[in-house]
């Protein structure tokens, strides 16, 4: 095998290991949301994860449900 056919397969090995971590930070944060918020998760309009920090940012709720998500520190300032 080639050098080159190395780097190859193990960048795209790498990257599917990091597509694959990203897929279960989301699932759990999914999780984190419904175990938290229950019912009133239907109330959130949109929201988006900072994997990297493992909170949310741009979150389209009511404010009872932002006071949550603050509460909890799931909330990116």
């Amino acid at each position: 095998m080639k050098f080159e056919d190395q780097i190859k397969a193990f960048t795209d090995k790498t990257k599917e290991t990091l597509e694959n971590k990203k897929q279960e930070i989301e699932e759990n944060a999914k999780k984190v949301l419904h175990d938290l918020l229950g019912n009133d998760i239907s109330q959130i309009q949109s929201i988006s994860l900072d994997t990297d920090v493992g909170k949310f940012h741009n979150v389209v709720a009511p404010e009872s449900v932002l006071s949550k998500l603050r509460n909890a520190n799931l909330l990116k300032i």
